[in-house]
């Protein structure tokens, strides 16, 4: 059964008791993440991730990571787009220790000049390591071109000279004006003492102060289209991104899009995979992926793709974008699909820290939680004829995103433009 606790300051508190495991996994929550930053401080939600781990009020760095990894625990952070997350894996006698050390950090890190100033050099290596791998580069260049002008479109770790530029009192600014409890959920699954979970999570965050939080800048997809981008880079694969704008979080065709991804390049067994792989050999790495966030979305294609089989491989994707958007899919593909997408869920919601990642995000982001027998009715409500209606509605030609990083010659987007003319 799942707990849920909302505190009169607007802290949420989800958990689970998961019989037949010995591990907890613990998480704290804020939502916010790079679509809350402007220009200027582009990079300032991930940046201040790092700094966490640099000593609290009661913890020195070193301490906070051997209180954790000393008794055998995992302790690790993520920025995305809409939240920045805390988390921890560890044994259930160790709860106490470990909520004492994820809560001091997030909620009273020191943010020292000196230690933003060495984090600082580390943030711009990490910026840049991530310049020189192509797949990593398309993905920036494709979400450019998705959300143009907006938070969205920019790098979640910001660019050398954004991050250059962050101040010490901004970022403490930011950690003010982000980090309180209306914007904060504690997310725990696994081996729990339920009692002291609750008595943990009231003694230290239901007794926070509420702030001033702003809203996020909203986006709205334009039809104006294909947009193209490729940038040259002398390599040995070209990797490209294509997609279209898609599905908010809470849409209520979410689920027949997760189905219309597995079908199309989700997995082994997908369209994508068969042709461009099994059957002609054009790509090694291939697949369809999912992005949702709170007011907008995209689907979209990610392959790594020898230069000479460029043009050959990009028309077979076009081809099967076509044929989804115009045929129904077979019974058949439905079923399988559905059984790989509940069976894909429920497993990995065996894992501790699994089942607290997609707890914490659903409270974060959505407000509710979904079981997972609700889940699998959703799933098998879907039929052939709402994946075809979906995706006949998300692939239109005209908001096509296409990215491609590689040694193309010029000649290569009049080729795109003229596949996707003939559609």
């Amino acid at each position: 059964m799942y707990r849920i606790r909302e505190y009169k300051n607007g802290a949420r508190l989800i958990y689970k008791k998961m019989p037949g495991v010995s591990s907890v996994s613990l998480g704290i929550w804020f939502d916010t993440g790079s679509r809350n930053e402007g220009p200027s401080i582009n990079g300032i939600s991930h940046f201040l991730e790092h700094l966490v781990f640099k000593g609290s009020k009661k913890y020195s760095s070193d301490k906070i990571k051997e209180s954790i990894e000393g008794v055998g625990g995992s302790l690790n952070a993520f920025t995305s787009e809409e939240n920045t997350c805390y988390y921890a894996k560890f044994l259930g006698k160790h709860f106490k220790k470990v909520f004492g050390v994820l809560s001091d950090m997030s909620l009273r890190p020191l943010l020292k000049s000196s230690d933003i100033e060495k984090e600082r050099t580390v943030i711009i290596e990490e910026i840049k390591m991530y310049k020189d791998l192509p797949q990593y580069q398309v993905s920036e260049l494709f979400d450019e071109l998705l959300w143009p002008g907006h938070p969205l479109g920019r790098n979640i770790a910001g660019s050398v000279a954004s991050v250059a530029g962050i101040t010490p009192g901004q970022i403490r600014e930011y950690h003010d004006l982000w980090y309180g409890p209306s914007n904060l959920v504690i997310s725990c699954s696994g081996d729990i003492d339920e009692g002291a979970v609750e008595l943990a999570v009231e003694k230290v965050f239901a007794k926070l102060k509420t702030g001033d939080s702003s809203p996020i800048i909203p986006f709205a997809a334009s039809d104006a289209g294909p947009k193209i981008k490729l940038l040259h880079k002398p390599i040995q694969q070209t990797h490209i991104n294509l997609g279209f704008p898609a599905l908010k979080r809470s849409d209520k065709d979410r689920f027949a899009l997760g189905l219309m991804h597995v079908i199309f390049g989700g997995n082994m067994s997908s369209r994508l995979f068969n042709e461009i792989r099994e059957k002609k050999g054009l790509a090694y790495e291939i697949a369809s992926h999912i992005k949702k966030l709170k007011d907008t979305g995209v689907f979209f294609v990610h392959a790594g793709i020898d230069n000479k089989n460029l043009v050959e491989a990009s028309g077979v994707i076009f081809g099967e974008l076509e044929k989804i958007r115009s045929e129904k899919v077979s019974p058949q593909e439905l079923r399988r699909a559905k059984d790989f997408y509940i069976a894909q869920t429920e497993m990995a919601l065996d894992d501790s820290m699994e089942h607290m990642l997609w707890m914490g995000e659903a409270m974060t982001n959505l407000g509710y939680l979904q079981t997972k027998e609700e889940m699998r009715a959703h799933i098998e409500r879907v039929s052939a004829a709402d994946i075809l209606r979906l995706a006949s509605q998300i692939i239109n030609w005209k908001k096509l995103h296409f990215a491609a990083v590689g040694p193309q010659s010029t000649s290569y987007e009049d080729k795109i433009k003229e596949m996707v003319g003939a559609f």
